[in-house]
């Protein structure tokens, strides 16, 4: 499990399971040196998107996995 230290903020707005994409609008993204944006993300694990659904707040992790940017953890957010 990641620790909450390494993982950014978001809230998904698409998720598409059918080609392993979810859209998020995030904050900063530290480790890639990414201001807050939304863009596309490909899961690295798609199971691992469980009962997350579009207007839900994330906690996540993304990495340059082979050119492409990528969720390697993916988690709800504490209410």
């Amino acid at each position: 499990m990641e620790s909450a230290q390494n993982l950014s903020e978001g809230e998904v707005t698409r998720w598409d399971a059918r080609t392993g994409k979810i859209t998020l609008r995030h904050g900063e993204l530290k480790n890639l040196d990414m201001p807050p944006m939304t863009m596309v993300f490909t899961l690295q694990a798609p199971a691992q998107i469980g009962n997350i659904q579009a207007g839900d707040k994330v906690r996540f992790r993304a990495e340059r996995v082979n050119g492409v940017l990528a969720v390697t953890h993916i988690e709800a957010a504490p209410q």
